[in-house]
């Protein structure tokens, strides 16, 4: 599977898109539940853009060689105080990328399970490909970046970080000779 190097500053300026497209809308949302992992800092860095707080779980679907696993399972989930604040609020859930959708179809079901029914979803990367789950029909829905099936590399999955802008460097001479 090829992969796709991603910096730090192309996720900012992708986030600047993501937040006019989410202001534009004409939704306004009271917090951001970022799916730990690769939400948080997309989640992070939306918050300077929205103005609003950024609250999170962690599901894990994938495992350590990044296979993916039977289905998603809770490392780190809201305890019942945590979702009685959320409950009658508007909740942003923002991920790094749509790839199977079996992740945000976990986290919307699990919190409309508990109560929290007022939802939307933001991710970085919406991949152009057959989900394997589905939203609910009339979702609020946003995306920065659509994209195709390669591997995305984010900075933050780096133990390198110069390694990985090599990698972009590399990868950005690629696209410019061919």
């Amino acid at each position: 599977m090829n992969k796709f190097f991603y910096s730090y500053d192309d996720i900012h300026r992708a986030i600047a898109v993501l937040a006019d497209k989410i202001r534009h809308s004409g939704q306004n949302f009271d917090l951001m539940l970022a799916i730990g992992g690769g939400g948080l800092i997309p989640a992070r860095i939306l918050r300077s853009f929205l103005n609003i707080p950024v609250y999170s779980v962690t599901l894990a679907y994938y495992d350590a060689e990044d296979r993916p696993t039977d289905c998603p399972h809770k490392v780190q989930w809201l305890d019942e105080s945590m979702a009685a604040k959320l409950r009658g609020k508007r909740v942003l859930v923002v991920d790094e990328v749509d790839d199977s959708r079996v992740t945000l179809a976990y986290c919307l079901n699990e919190l409309k399970a508990t109560g929290i029914d007022q939802l939307g979803v933001a991710v970085l990367h919406e991949k152009q490909k057959t989900k394997q789950a589905e939203l609910p029909p009339g979702l609020p829905y946003f995306s920065a970046i659509t994209v195709g099936e390669d591997w995305i590399v984010y900075p933050w999955d780096a133990t390198d970080i110069d390694a990985h802008n090599r990698d972009i460097t590399a990868q950005q001479h690629e696209r410019t000779t061919q």
